[in-house]
């Protein structure tokens, strides 16, 4: 992550095997279960959200953690999921469980791995045994990441000065989040204005007003062994009326074939997810070639019968939230069953009102959309501020002590 010569002195680098001890401590059955997330905190599944999780009948290879401990995910870690668990319980035998052995503090040393993660370089150091994991499971590759080390002290003041940092911006951004979330509920109220105004006779099943494609089956096999990408898009991509195209990843067309046997989406289509999670909706806008991962239905609107966009705005509205409860099913999450995507009722006026409707609607929107993509551009740009200030403190670069930059040749501190 950084060459030892960029260190300050009195810095090192070492394996992590010399700053932590891994521990197998065996756990009381009445002790919930600890999760690492990929924002850093280590906690009681309690205390976030139980519902979406599988859990073990036997917990067969299950391990005590105490408060304190170091805990990194093995298959997750390179994604962040690792930090200090403010809670005591148990975790599951794919975690890492570390304590101190007193050349170093356990938060110190979880913002050095945070920044591994963020900088890539976990990826580049273990196996991957499945897409966007890296696999970490076996201690010896683990234990012998090399870890930029000050002095203890100077771990604890960073470890603390990082705290009290992050902490802050997280409050920041909880706020702009709670302002992102106010302004999407506010462009859905003028969705549910508008369209709770129609006659119930306008109510009809989706099948009436578009085709939708579930598990259609691309029957175009490859002649050869071309390895041209092409973008997936996932349930993740989809959101609150778009599509987000920039975190799409490629995939080999033999392996398209393979794993995704889908129709080939165009520009204008509605996609929705109906499940993990149930609802999601958003309108493709792009003339690229794109396939859909699992799980996603692709509503086609018949445009002499309705326009996309209203189309759109009846997947966004909260009628559609009262009809997905009941359709929705499943012991662990909800989901709709493939038979059900076409039985949706849509608000479909004549055709010669719905220019009018459409443009009621957008305009309402606009305001409540600028506010919200305003609040997500703040928050991206308070991550980018977080894990800049993580990875500059951890590799010596930011004195945190003096709140100013090291190793600056140009006269400008950090």
């Amino acid at each position: 992550m950084i060459d030892s010569n960029e260190l300050p002195g009195g810095w090192a680098i070492h394996p992590l095997r010399r700053l932590l001890s891994k521990e197998n401590r065996k756990p009381s059955t009445d002790q919930g279960v600890v999760t690492a997330y990929r924002d850093g905190q280590v906690t009681l599944r309690s205390h976030r959200r139980e519902d979406g999780y599988t859990f073990s009948d036997k917990e067969q290879g299950y391990q005590g953690v105490e408060v304190g401990d170091l805990v990194f995910h093995a298959l997750d870690g390179f994604a962040g999921a690792v930090g200090v668990s403010d809670s005591k319980g148990k975790c599951s035998p794919v975690y890492h469980v570390c304590s101190p052995n007193g050349r170093s503090d356990p938060g110190f040393v979880s913002y050095a791995l945070r920044a591994m993660a963020h900088s890539g370089f976990l990826e580049l150091q273990a196996g991957t045994v499945r897409q966007r994991s890296v696999d970490f499971r076996s201690w010896e590759t683990f234990a012998r990441l090399p870890i930029p080390t000050p002095p203890l002290e100077e771990q604890r003041r960073i470890a603390g000065f990082l705290d009290a940092e992050t902490a802050r911006i997280n409050r920041l951004a909880d706020s702009y989040q709670k302002l992102s979330d106010l302004a999407v509920e506010r462009a859905r109220a003028v969705i549910d204005k508008t369209l709770t105004g129609l006659s119930a006779e306008f109510s009809v099943p989706a099948s009436a007003v578009c085709s939708a494609i579930v598990d259609c089956v691309n029957k175009t096999a490859p002649t050869s062994t071309e390895v041209t990408p092409y973008k997936m898009i996932r349930t993740s991509n989809i959101r609150n009326g778009e599509v987000d195209l920039s975190e799409t990843f490629s995939v080999e067309r033999r392996v398209f074939i393979e794993w995704n046997r889908r129709g080939t989406p165009r520009n204008g289509d509605i996609l929705f997810t109906r499940e993990a999670p149930l609802g999601q909706v958003g309108m493709l806008r792009t003339d690229t070639s794109v396939f859909l991962g699992q799980r996603i239905v692709l509503y086609r609107a018949n445009e002499n019968v309705i326009k996309k966009e209203l189309l759109l705005y009846n997947f966004l509205g909260s009628h559609m939230d009262r009809q997905l409860r009941l359709l929705g099913a499943g012991s662990l999450h909800a989901h709709m069953r493939v038979g059900d995507c076409l039985k949706l009722r849509i608000y479909c006026p004549p055709r010669t009102q719905q220019d009018e409707l459409v443009a009621e609607i957008e305009a309402g929107r606009a305001q409540s959309l600028r506010l919200a993509k305003l609040a997500k551009r703040q928050l991206a740009l308070l991550a980018q501020r977080r894990q800049a200030l993580i990875t500059a403190a951890v590799t010596g670069q930011f004195d945190v002590s003096s709140a100013s930059g090291r190793n600056v040749t140009d006269g400008v501190s950090a």
